[in-house]
């Protein structure tokens, strides 16, 4: 078996834009890196009907998982698996939590956004 440099033995050689279709993800919401994906009841039962990529997130996400962690367990670009997570999400397959940002807490319960304002200036102190 013959691979190109650099290639792992048996690894597959598939470019980006042939697993979302083409599609960058130009247009889509952004999803953060650290957003959590999991699957739902839907998901699994339809995960066979999904190429590799696509029903490997939905196989990795049975316990939640990070959007960057996925790109690094299934060795693709963290664009490609936004783009992916995101036609998921559209089909019902996975949700996918986002971080909550500052201006979020801030709108919300005022004593959750002062705890979570005390855990950061704690992590900084160390």
């Amino acid at each position: 078996m013959t691979t190109e440099p650099g290639t792992p033995l048996g690894g597959r050689i598939v470019r980006p834009y042939t697993m979302t279709g083409g599609r960058s993800g130009v247009g889509l919401p952004n999803i953060a890196l650290e957003a959590l994906v999991a699957v739902t009841p839907a998901g699994m039962r339809m995960r066979g009907r999904f190429r590799w990529e696509a029903a490997e997130i939905i196989a990795q996400s049975r316990k939640e998982i990070a959007i960057v962690e996925l790109a690094a367990n299934l060795e693709v670009p963290v664009g490609v698996i936004r783009v992916l997570a995101a036609d998921l999400r559209d089909q019902g397959a996975i949700t996918i939590t986002e971080p909550l940002t500052e201006a979020t807490v801030d709108s919300g319960d005022s004593e959750y956004a002062e705890l979570l304002h005390q855990v950061l200036d704690g992590i900084r102190a160390l």
